[in-house]
């Protein structure tokens, strides 16, 4: 196989690389800093440098693949992230049709399933409809709540003994480790059996509420930890603060709401098609509290 891999520098990048490279594949790796995958070109994988962003090297690069692993890399700094996001999606579903890749692997998320109304993530449906508009097989993982968003949090945890969102604090979300993200990823791109277009959902194994993560963060610190609702508007002037755009504090807040009124699943099956063994409280202990 030739598989070429989006950012691989990436949580999921990363440990995807290595599960291929472990399973014999030697796959090609899309990087801007080729000194960054240095360990993964010394096990044989192929290193091209470039920008998602630029067409002609993504058209370049993937050229002869039979497999691509596509992940659209937030830009926080986009003038206008929707617009960002559209432009990565028309890259890689041209990638995809000028080259003939018989199969893509496209890394989504919850919420995708809906064509509006859940800020950032609605431009992630239109990269899925990209993509499915020119590829014969793709797989989109649409992904539960990164556990590794809480690491975002660190130092709120260690100045204030809390953190903050607009979020009830009841509500219960499915989330997921990267680590087991990137295990389905593979399993998926070694697996020549399926075909068609197709979405499959990817959580961990339980639902938890903020509430639920502040109380398991206390119990593995050792230390109190609390979680806050706070209001729009706070979570608009803390992130304004933070130096984000108002167009992307907008597409925040959006998708906070779609959290909040759980339409962020809406439409989804009850149980997912992959479900990852990493608890939260594992995920806690061996990469949140070192950081303390």
């Amino acid at each position: 196989m030739s598989i070429v891999i989006t950012t691989p520098t990436g949580h999921i990048g990363s440990e995807l690389t290595r599960r291929l490279l472990d399973a014999g594949e030697k796959p090609t790796l899309l990087v801007r800093h080729p000194e960054k995958v240095a360990a993964a070109k010394a096990r044989g994988a192929k290193v091209v440098q470039g920008s998602l962003e630029d067409e002609a090297f993504v058209l370049e690069a993937t050229n002869g693949a039979t497999a691509l692993f596509w992940l659209t890399p937030p830009r926080f700094d986009a003038p206008v992230f929707r617009q960002y996001q559209r432009r990565l999606g028309a890259i890689a579903a041209k990638a995809v049709a000028s080259n003939k890749i018989p199969r893509v692997v496209n890394l989504s998320s919850i919420g995708a399933q809906l064509p509006s109304g859940v800020g950032p993530v609605s431009g992630l449906h239109e990269v899925e409809e990209a993509i499915n508009g020119v590829a014969d097989n793709v797989t989109h993982l649409r992904a539960g709540d990164f556990m590794e968003n809480m690491l975002s949090f660190v130092g709120s945890i260690k100045s204030a003994g809390a953190f903050f969102l607009p979020v009830p604090a009841g509500v219960k979300l499915p989330m997921v480790a990267t680590h087991d993200i990137a295990e389905v990823a593979a399993r998926v791109l070694l697996d020549g059996s399926w075909s068609g277009r197709r979405a499959v959902t990817v959580y961990g194994p339980e639902l938890l509420s903020h509430a639920e993560v502040a109380a398991i963060l206390g119990e593995v610190l050792g230390r109190p930890v609390g979680f806050t609702q706070v209001t729009p508007d706070q979570a608009r002037e803390a992130m304004l603060g933070m130096g984000f755009t108002a167009d992307l504090v907008a597409e925040f807040l959006e998708m906070y709401d779609a959290f909040s009124t759980g339409r962020i699943v809406q439409g989804l099956p009850a149980k997912p098609d992959f479900r990852g063994t990493t608890t939260f409280r594992e995920f806690a202990a061996t990469v949140i509290k070192p950081g303390f």
